[in-house]
Parts: structure tokens; sequence; C-alpha cells
């Protein structure tokens, strides 16, 4: 019997699958700091717990094309992999978050932009925060989006330079 080569998933759908991932785990995460009390719109500490759920999940997805392919990974692939999946959970995110902040507490966001003007106030630059506060409201999903993509990138970046495994030159 030959050996017959080994087709690796798709970049597509290794992204999909844990993109929906990401963003399960993402919301539950979510679910657990309201429950607590936490106001998952305002950047702390909560931010980096994060961090560490999306490189996991970055690992994992990557790790599954090696392990449903030849073992092997080129970077661009890996990188491909990370963003997908990134993309992904962000546009599901996205859609999670617009309907807790319209339907479930539509005071999030209100309490988001207080603790921007409070934080601002104590760095004297009170006479900013208004315009500051108006930009926010109006460019909000704007930032959440560019925002997300900007990091998913960092994030695929880094994570896939470790990642990676090349196929060896024949000479």
């Amino acid at each position: 019997m030959e050996n017959q080569p080994v087709t690796p998933p798709s970049v597509m759908s290794v992204g999909l699958r844990y993109g929906s991932i990401l963003a399960a785990v993402s919301i539950i995460y979510t679910l657990i700091l309201v429950a607590f009390g936490a106001n998952p719109f305002i950047q702390d500490w909560k931010t980096y717990v994060h961090f560490v759920f999306i490189i996991a999940i970055v690992v994992m997805a990557q790790k599954y094309y090696k392990d449903n392919g030849d073992g092997y990974m080129p970077f661009g692939t890996g990188f491909g992999i990370a963003f997908v999946t990134i993309i992904v959970s962000m546009l599901i995110g996205m859609v999670f978050n617009i309907i807790y902040v319209k339907l479930v507490d539509t005071g999030a966001m209100e309490a988001m932009y207080e603790k921007i003007r409070m934080d601002m106030e104590e760095k004297g630059q009170g006479e900013q925060a208004d315009m500051a506060i108006e930009m926010t409201r109006k460019l909000f999903w704007v930032f959440y989006i560019v925002g997300s993509l900007f990091w998913g990138a960092i994030i695929g970046l880094i994570v896939t330079i470790f990642t990676q495994k090349k196929r060896p030159v024949a000479f």
C-alpha cells in the first residue's frame, strides 16, 4: 500500500473552528466577569487575562493544523490561522457585545465613559475629557475592530514565530 500524501486542513477551516471556540471562551469569560460585578468594557487586568486565552487558543489552532496535516506549518500559514481565528472571534464577540450593551446592561458603556473621565481628570486633562468621550462614543466600534485586528496581528506574528515548523529542504 502506498503512502498517500496527507492533505492538511485549510487555514479557513481551522480559523473558523478555533475562532468560534475563542469567541465562546471570551463570551463565557465576559459573563463570569459580569456575574462578579465587573464591567467588561473597562480596561484593566481583565484584558491581560483575555490575552492569555487568545494566545492559548491560537497555539491550539496551529497545533491542530500540524497534527492533522503533515506535521509542518510555514510561517505564513501559521499567521493566517492566527489571524482568521482572531477575526472570527472578534466578529462573533462584537455581535455579542452589541446585544449585551443594547439589551442586557445599557449602563455598561456609560460606566466606561465615566471611568475615562475620572482617569483623565486624575491626570489633569479634565478639559479634554469631554472631547475624548464624545469621540469614543462615535467611534467605539471602529476602535473595537481596529484594536482587535491590530492586537490579533501582533499576537499572530509573535505566536507563529514560536510555533512554525518549516519543511526541511531536500538537497
